[in-house]
């Protein structure tokens, strides 16, 4: 890997899912803030560009209780639980809301050298609509390798992973800088793995990155 062709992807490392008390997390999560901020730390140290996702909902989305879905209200729109923790807080960032990207904004996209954060749905949908895929595959077209680290496996980070399978870049996952929910960490790491993506401790991406 080389950092100036490397993406780091950042999933939805916000205060409702890691810090104690928020809408979703899980006890223990927050033991995974100090490599999250290596994480970021690495990241902006070599120059590789980072990628920031964040889970966003609005009250009553069908998703959530309040919208008669099973998830409990979390990462609302304009709360603190939404907030992503100062560990991961993006500088200077460029925001991508959800919403259809004019072509002046999928430019200003493509100059931006700076962190991007993205509302991960909108994230996702690219990936996943037919016109918006081939934007996306434009976006990621100078770069080689996708590293991903984030909240939770099974959910976001997993689907983050199955969506930008086969779209260029060779996937990464940081094995111990992601956040796990059921404890089934193998069966995911076995799928990941059967799909070409590369499993790595966050020491040995370290070691790789800074020794270039």
């Amino acid at each position: 890997m080389k950092s100036d062709s490397t993406i780091f992807y950042d999933v939805d490392t916000q205060r409702d899912f890691l810090d104690p008390g928020g809408a979703m997390y899980l006890p223990g999560a927050d033991l995974l803030v100090p490599k999250l901020k290596e994480m970021t730390e690495l990241g902006r140290d070599i120059g590789a560009r980072i990628v920031c996702a964040l889970d966003r909902h609005v009250p009553g989305d069908p998703l959530l209780k309040s919208g008669g879905g099973a998830m409990p209200d979390h990462c609302i729109a304009g709360t603190r639980g939404e907030e992503k923790i100062d560990a991961t807080r993006p500088l200077q960032p460029l925001t991508i809301g959800d919403h259809d990207l004019s072509p002046a904004e999928i430019q200003t996209l493509l100059d931006y050298k700076g962190e991007l954060v993205f509302d991960r749905r909108k994230f996702e949908t690219l990936a996943a609509n037919a016109h918006a895929h081939t934007i996306l595959r434009l976006v990621l077209q100078p770069f080689k390798d996708i590293v991903v680290y984030g909240v939770y496996q099974e959910t976001c980070v997993d689907r983050a992973i199955r969506e930008l399978v086969g779209l260029g870049p060779k996937l990464h996952v940081v094995s111990d800088a992601i956040a796990v929910m059921s404890g089934k960490t193998v069966d995911f790491f076995d799928r990941w793995k059967a799909a070409d993506v590369d499993l790595i401790e966050l020491e040995d991406l370290k070691s790789l990155m800074l020794n270039q």
